[in-house]
């Protein structure tokens, strides 16, 4: 005759997760003057914004763990999120079986459940992607108006002085929505 036994395996799961995402895009520069000028003026104008220069880079680390790069010379921005967090799961699986079964339930039991953890690691790990990519996409929207705004700001210096290297400047007259009138005496 045999004898029905109650199995209980118990099962944990500790790791730390970290994800990253990033996206990276282009600033328009016109090349109204050198590369290496437009460059210049690019990086004086995103200091007084912020940013540290780094050789042919400007980073700025925002508050909430962003980091913006620019490549003052080719004009190239990336922009990368990241996120950290630590995992801690447990899990319980019980059974009953006659007495000739026991080991290997016992293994099934534990396979089981450490499938089960791994299955809601993934699940977290997912969802603090998720999360880190939502923080990402509402910072781009405040930064492509910055960045735009900066190449404006840019493209207009750079006019004032390719026009002064094209004659004497008589007047300029700057809109409140950016347009920028320059008359030059040849």
């Amino acid at each position: 005759m045999s004898r029905a036994y109650r199995i209980s395996v118990k099962e944990s799961l500790s790791r730390h997760v970290e994800v990253e995402d990033g996206v990276c895009s282009s600033l328009e520069l016109l090349p109204i003057l050198s590369r290496e000028r437009m460059g210049e003026l690019l990086a004086a104008e995103l200091e007084q914004r912020g940013f540290k220069r780094d050789g042919k880079t400007a980073q700025r680390k925002e508050g909430d763990g962003v980091l913006v790069e620019v490549n003052v010379e080719t004009g190239d921005v990336s922009v990368t999120a990241e996120g950290h967090a630590q995992v801690n799961l447990e899990t319980e699986r019980t059974a009953v079986v006659d007495n000739t079964l026991a080991g290997d339930r016992e293994k099934h039991l534990r396979d089981a459940a450490k499938q089960s953890l791994e299955r809601e690691a993934k699940a977290e790990e997912e969802a603090l992607r998720r999360k880190v990519t939502e923080q990402l996409e509402g910072k781009l929207r405040d930064l492509k108006e910055e960045l735009d705004g900066a190449v404006n700001r840019v493209t207009g210096t750079a006019l004032k002085q390719r026009a002064a290297e094209l004659g004497q400047v008589e007047e300029v007259h700057e809109e409140a929505n950016g347009s920028i009138t320059i008359k030059v005496r040849v």
